[in-house]
């Protein structure tokens, strides 16, 4: 998002209160009203689906702000549970003023969409990996993704700083969590990612993106 458009949404949000969530928690379920738009201040998010008793992850970790604009700008009910993946706050808005802020202002409008645009097309090339892709490049694709959206650029390495759940990554490539884990453990022989602290670190990401065919 635009940097100028980020200050003035970041501005806007600091004028509502914040909620806290723990690790673990549950934040929404399928079929609720939210008359809120809940926009994530700090920590990171899972929204997931469960289909005959199997979860499938969306390839976000910073999923609100697609919803409350999905809900908000087109009236899309909640379809997902929303689980607090590391410590979480959020900002509470009243839906009807969130949409008042977006629509008063053209270029507003314009960068919420093109967000929202982003990040169906990010949905559609992680979901076509899932389809047509191997678990390598399944994998591969994460963490590109996870490097996109979380990632610190430490010199010529990306830092993901926070402890990436396999269960997760795996809930969302349709993979186990037993092959997410070989994959990654393929890949730090390969020389292209660590573990420090039991965070990942990326030193080639030029080559996993090779690898996710992206």
């Amino acid at each position: 998002m635009n940097e100028k458009i980020k200050k003035q949404f970041e501005l806007f949000f600091s004028k509502f209160e914040t909620i806290k969530y723990k690790k673990g928690q549950i934040l929404f379920r399928p079929g609720e009203n939210l008359n809120t738009a809940y926009i994530e201040k700090s920590g990171l998010l899972r929204a997931y689906i469960v289909n005959a008793g199997k979860e499938t992850s969306l390839p976000n970790l910073r999923p609100l702000f697609f919803c409350a604009g999905m809900n908000g700008l087109y009236k899309k009910p909640n379809r997902y549970f929303v689980e607090a993946i590391t410590t979480v706050e959020l900002w509470a808005v009243p839906m009807d003023e969130f949409v008042k802020f977006i629509e008063k202002d053209e270029k507003i409008l314009n960068e919420v969409n093109k967000k929202l645009i982003d990040e169906l097309l990010d949905l559609s090339i992680i979901w076509r990996q899932i389809v047509a892709g191997d678990a390598k490049s399944k994998v591969a694709g994460l963490i590109c993704m996870i490097a996109k959206e979380v990632g610190e650029e430490k010199g010529n390495e990306i830092l993901i700083n926070f402890n990436t759940p396999h269960r997760v990554m795996a809930s969302i490539a349709g993979l186990t969590r037993e092959t997410v884990t070989l994959q990654i453990l393929k890949f730090q022989k390969q020389g292209y990612l660590y573990n420090k602290k039991r965070k990942m670190v990326i030193k080639n990401i030029e080559k996993i993106k090779e690898i996710a065919k992206i």
